[in-house]
C-alpha cells in the first residue's frame, strides 16, 4: 500500500541541579524570576559553556534579563532562551556584551569554538534548525532521506541496525519530523539520491515498492525536487557520506552523517564546502523528469 502524506555553586565547573534565579528590576529591587533556569552543565559542551557564561556573567554584574536584553536591543525572552540553551546567539550580539561588559572577546571566542566543535546533543539543536530552515538540501548515497521515509521503510532500517528496542518510538519522531513537507509554509527542499538508493532492498520487495511510490508521490510537490545521480557518473563529493544544507534566511548550518553520529556543522567555511559540493552533486544529476522515469522503472522491479 502506497504511503500518503498525511544554595547556588558559581564555580564555572558546575551548577545546582534545580534553582531560581533572584532577578533584579530597573530599580534594583530584587525580584524572583518567574521562570525557573534549565540546568546546564557548561563542562557537557562548549554551547553549554557560553549558555552558563551568559548566565554567570550578567549575574555577577547584578544585571537583570531585561537590562541585559537592553544592552543587546533584544526582547527579554531572548536572553533567557541564550541562558537554558534553547537559542544560539549570533556573533552581533556576542560582540556587544563583550565590548559593554569589557570581557576581552570572550563571547566571541567561546562561539567561534562552538560553531567548530562537536556538540554532543547536536540532534536537538538540529531538530530546532530543520523545524525553522527556509530550504532543506539534501543528499543521500545509501538510502532514503528521512523526510521522504515510508513508515515501514523507516522500521525496516532501524531493524537492520538492531535497533528493535526503540523502534516504534524512533519511527513516530521521524514521521513528525516529515511534517515539515505539508505544513502551511514548507521549505523548499531538494534531494538528491545515488541510483544505489533506489536498488537496494530495505525490507521487503513490498516495501520497497511502496517508498518508491511514495517518493514519486512527494516528488510532485511543488516545493520538492528529487534528483538522481546514476551510478554511471563514477565518483564524486558524495562517496565521502550523506549530508543536508539549512538556509534559516541569511544563515545556513550543515548536518554530515557517520557512523555513530553525525555532526551539525556552523562553522561557515566548512558550511560553503559542502554548499560547493551539493552544487557539483547537482551538475551531476538527472533532470527531475529523468529521475521520476528511473524511479519508477526501478518501483516497478519490486512488483
Amino acid at each position: 500500500m502506497v504511503a500518503t502524506l498525511s544554595s547556588l555553586d558559581l564555580s564555572p565547573w558546575s551548577v545546582a541541579k534545580v534553582y531560581r534565579v533572584m532577578d533584579w528590576n530597573s530599580g534594583n529591587t530584587p525580584e524572583v524570576d518567574v521562570s525557573v533556569r534549565e540546568s546546564i552543565d557548561p563542562a557537557s559542551s562548549l554551547w553549554a559553556w557560553l549558555a552558563f557564561d551568559l548566565w554567570f556573567h550578567r549575574t555577577r554584574r547584578n544585571l537583570s534579563l531585561a537590562q541585559t536584553a537592553q544592552i543587546v536591543r533584544v526582547a527579554r525572552g531572548t536572553v533567557s532562551n541564550w541562558e537554558a540553551g534553547r537559542l544560539r546567539p549570533s556573533d552581533a550580539y556576542m560582540a556587544t556584551l563583550d565590548q559593554a561588559w569589557d570581557t576581552g572577546g570572550h563571547f566571541q571566542r567561546l562561539l567561534y569554538y562552538a560553531r567548530s566543535g562537536h556538540d554532543p546533543n547536536w540532534f536537538a539543536q538540529y531538530i530546532q534548525y530543520e523545524s525553522a530552515a527556509k530550504v532543506l538540501k539534501i543528499y543521500h548515497g545509501k538510502t532514503i532521506p528521512v523526510p521522504v521515509q515510508t513508515p515501514e521503510y523507516a522500521k525496516a532500517l532501524l531493524l537492520s541496525g538492531g535497533q528493535a528496542r526503540h523502534s516504534d518510538r524512533e519511527v513516530e519522531a521521524r514521521r513528525k519530523r516529515q511534517e515539515i513537507l505539508t505544513r502551511r509554509d514548507p521549505p523548499y527542499i531538494w534531494i538528491l539520491l545515488d541510483q544505489d538508493v533506489l536498488e537496494r532492498p530495505v525490507g521487503t520487495l513490498e516495501i520497497m515498492e511502496a517508498q518508491l511510490a511514495y517518493l514519486l508521490q512527494v516528488a510532485e510537490l511543488p516545493h520538492v525536487s528529487v534528483r538522481c545521480i546514476l551510478r554511471a557518473a563514477g565518483a564524486h563529493p558524495g562517496l565521502d557520506g550523506a549530508f543536508q544544507i539549512l538556509d534559516l534566511g541569511g544563515r545556513q548550518i550543515s548536518y554530515a552523517g557517520a557512523q555513530l553520529a553525525g555532526r551539525l556543522i556552523e562553522a561557515g567555511d566548512e558550511v560553503a564546502t559542502l554548499a560547493i559540493h551539493f552544487d557539483q552533486l547537482g551538475a551531476l544529476a538527472l533532470s527531475r523528469d529523468d529521475s521520476r522515469e528511473l524511479i519508477e522503472k526501478v518501483r516497478e522491479s519490486y512488483l
